[in-house]
């Protein structure tokens, strides 16, 4: 077996690619894959002599051996996975398929940067994947639940091997009724589907993580719309304060996921670790930012749910104007889209000026039995808003990507015209 994870998650097309490596077998080989609409091999290397290492403390870089990699210049941005094959091949006893960049072992996720004419750029929430990552422990069910911020632990390094791929998630047991081809926290569950769907779409996109956007590494200046999609829970201060500023400024930000914003993180660049900071204040909450709330939705995360649509309440607002969708249409209805988690309107704090495009009762719904909550009041609602230049669209269910996948039609119209109508607006 090999475990591996990147030094940094973002390098330059062309730049060093550094792989902390611990393995039991005498020597590996590494191959790096571009995933977007399917794999391409870009880069091999190796072998490399194997070299085992013990697990570190969940808080602190876990100090394995490294390798550096040098990445050919011609790399397009995007979404990679390193593949580490131990001595014996692919097809060795357990190896990680070829066929998905999930696995629990022997992969590692990585964001390459590179100049690009994209307008539009996608975010894939690191900080969210460590926060329910495990490393190397297997979670069961009254049994280990290993260190993460889920789990209870304080703070955990990103330099641990998981974070997308390569680890596991807290939640690895509770199996999604829906897709069962990977966990929930991880980069192929829902993050996957969406830059899938931009590939078929050929619409270009460039790729970033959290840690980017925490540090300024990204520059937002040079895109008209941001996305989301999935599971983007744990957001810090400073990348919250960017990309509000960003916004404010003339930027087109579009979530398409649930649960967004909802728990607030510190990070620290000496241990590269996430630990907890409590929610959002009443003089900032994230519906400041996102427009819906968790605090007026809700979830089931143990499975199956009841088959919820969104009924459409403005099918003439602009950003429908290219998806042809009308007053009282349903939207997902048989890709239950509507879960595992999704957002609501709190009235009491919502921006001025929010439209509700669509919305979601939870006639049905029971969790009663544990298996999920649901707020006082709530439902799953699509909105949108501007805020200063900008204009914010959330689609408020972690599992749009899902349905994406799926290949629900209207779905796929309404990311269509959404993407189609804040990546072309001018900014400001």
């Amino acid at each position: 077996m090999v475990r591996a994870f990147p030094h940094e998650p973002g390098v330059d097309a062309g730049g060093r690619l550094v792989l902390h490596v611990a393995t039991d077998a005498p020597s590996f080989r590494v191959r790096i894959e571009r995933w977007s609409d399917g794999v391409e091999i870009v880069h091999e290397a190796g072998p490399f002599n194997g070299e085992d290492a013990p697990p570190g403390v969940p808080d602190e870089p876990w100090n394995w051996p490294s390798i550096a990699l040098a990445l050919p210049r011609d790399l397009v941005p995007g979404a990679y996975v390193a593949r580490l094959i131990p001595d014996g091949g692919s097809a060795a006893r357990g190896a990680p398929r070829d066929d998905t960049p999930d696995a629990r072992w022997g992969t590692a996720l990585f964001v390459v940067r590179a100049p690009s004419p994209a307008r539009v750029l996608v975010n894939l929430p690191l900080f969210t994947y460590h926060a329910y990552n495990s490393a190397h422990v297997r979670v069961t069910p009254g049994g280990d639940e290993g260190a993460c911020l889920y789990s209870g632990y304080p703070a955990v390094t990103l330099r641990r091997p998981g974070g997308g791929t390569g680890g596991h998630p807290w939640d690895e047991a509770n199996i999604d009724f829906y897709d069962r081809t990977s966990p929930r926290q991880t980069f192929a569950h829902w993050d996957l589907y969406a830059l899938q769907w931009f590939a078929r779409e050929r619409i270009a996109v460039d790729v970033c993580t959290d840690l980017d956007l925490h540090r300024g590494d990204v520059d937002l200046a040079r895109y008209a719309l941001l996305c989301s999609f999935g599971h983007d829970e744990y957001w810090t201060r400073e990348k919250r304060a960017r990309v509000e500023s960003w916004v404010d400024g003339g930027g087109n930000l579009a979530f398409f996921g649930g649960n967004t914003c909802w728990f607030r993180v510190r990070y620290d660049e000496a241990s590269a670790s996430i630990a907890r900071d409590g929610k959002w204040s009443d003089d900032e909450p994230e519906d400041a930012l996102t427009g819906l709330s968790y605090r007026r939705g809700g979830g089931k995360w143990i499975g199956p749910r009841p088959a919820t649509a969104y009924r459409v309440e403005r099918g003439d607002h602009a950003l429908f104007r290219d998806a042809h969708v009308r007053n009282d249409d349903l939207v997902g209805a048989g890709a239950s889209l509507i879960g595992y988690e999704f957002d609501g309107v709190d009235p009491e704090r919502a921006p001025a000026g929010l439209t509700v495009l669509a919305r979601a009762p939870l006639d049905g719904w029971n969790v009663s039995d544990g298996s999920g909550e649901i707020a006082p009041g709530g439902h799953a609602a699509m909105a949108t808003f501007r805020r200063g230049e900008g204009v914010v669209f959330n689609a408020g269910t972690t599992d749009w990507a899902r349905a994406l996948g799926w290949g629900d039609a209207r779905v796929k119209a309404i990311t269509r015209s959404v993407v189609r109508r804040l990546s072309e607006t001018a900014r400001g």
